[in-house]
């Protein structure tokens, strides 16, 4: 049994056959659902070269916005059921003539570390024919860059996909969303030309390239971004504050706990939810204070949700540096 059918069965559920799949896709495509049911979301986990062969001809007839939903459904349920595999379906779709649905299917690889598949996403970040897809794609190769980082790709490998994303970067033709995601990408890299990159498109004048810049910012983990982020936090830019409190948080800057801890009342949701993240990514006494206040206080459900997981984060920075501490006093 493979991980997905172990993961349903003892869910009490069993994975569709391939009939009856096919059967609810075309009666969710005609019906214009907008929910899916269990037998289109666990059935197209896990599919063999030959339910693939039977699945393509269905698959094809159906509308691209039903198609998109399904795998942006799939990319939900990926999030939380790790044990499903949707690798075979997503593979499929990034040839398919809608480009929502290329794209879809390049998020939905979001968890494939293999370099067989860093390849084929390079070769849609070169040449296919939408420009949303190329930007979707080098946001996907930003991960496989990271890998390099750390080894567990071949260097050579890794190198080329650096390389693909610094020609992009540059390339003053390209549309500004492909432009965006490759400086995201390059981020990830020590390359030596990442650091101009990032400091040029922040000071280039297009907002959204500042905004990637800001964002490339954190991905860096260097600390020579410190007082750009901090003066972008109040920035009154919605946009650039969410950015700039991401990058905070990924570069640690126990700095800005008051000024985050501010943003966590304020009335931007997304502002708000990154803000709990980042102090949990932050930690510290002062971080982890502010947070058990809002569990204390807070009712909304999603934002409690997310202020636990936070309290988490920074209860292990926390322990960790009190087991520092110990051992310096040794």
């Amino acid at each position: 049994m493979t991980k997905s059918e172990i993961a349903l069965e003892e869910s009490g559920l069993r994975k569709p056959e391939l009939t009856e799949v096919i059967k609810a896709l075309q009666s969710e495509a005609r019906s214009d659902s907008s929910t899916h049911s269990p037998a289109v979301i666990y059935g197209l986990s896990d599919l063999s070269k030959l339910e693939l062969d039977r699945l393509v001809p269905v698959w094809a007839g159906l509308p691209a916005t039903y198609k998109h939903r399904i795998l942006k459904q799939l990319v939900e349920t990926s999030e939380t059921v790790f044990e499903l595999d949707f690798g075979a379906f997503a593979h499929m779709n990034l040839t398919d003539k809608s480009s929502l649905v290329r794209s879809a299917a390049i998020e939905l690889l979001w968890s494939d570390e293999s370099v067989a598949t860093m390849r084929k996403l390079m070769d849609l970040a070169r040449s296919d024919r939408s420009d949303d897809v190329r930007a979707q794609a080098f946001s996907g190769l930003g991960r496989f860059i990271l890998l390099g980082e750390y080894g567990d790709i071949p260097p050579n490998d890794a190198r080329e996909a650096q390389e693909l994303a610094l020609i992009s970067v540059k390339d003053h033709h390209a549309s500004i969303e492909i432009r965006c995601r490759a400086l995201e990408a390059i981020a990830n890299s020590s390359h030596p030309e990442a650091a101009a990159l990032i400091q040029e498109a922040y000071d280039d004048g297009n907002h959204l390239l500042k905004v990637s810049a800001i964002y490339a910012m954190g991905r860096t983990c260097d600390k020579r971004w410190r007082d750009t982020v901090l003066e972008e936090l109040e920035s009154g830019d919605n946009q650039i504050v969410y950015e700039s409190v991401q990058a905070c948080g990924a570069l640690q800057l126990e700095e800005s706990i008051r000024l985050i801890g501010d943003l966590v009342a304020g009335d931007d949701r997304e502002i708000q939810l990154m803000a709990i993240w980042a102090l949990g990514e932050i930690g510290g006494r002062g971080a982890f204070e502010i947070l058990c206040h809002l569990e204390e206080t807070l009712e909304d459900r999603e934002i409690l949700g997310a202020v636990e997981d936070a309290v988490d984060a920074a209860s292990f920075s926390l322990s960790m540096s009190a087991l520092d501490f110990e051992f310096d006093q040794i």
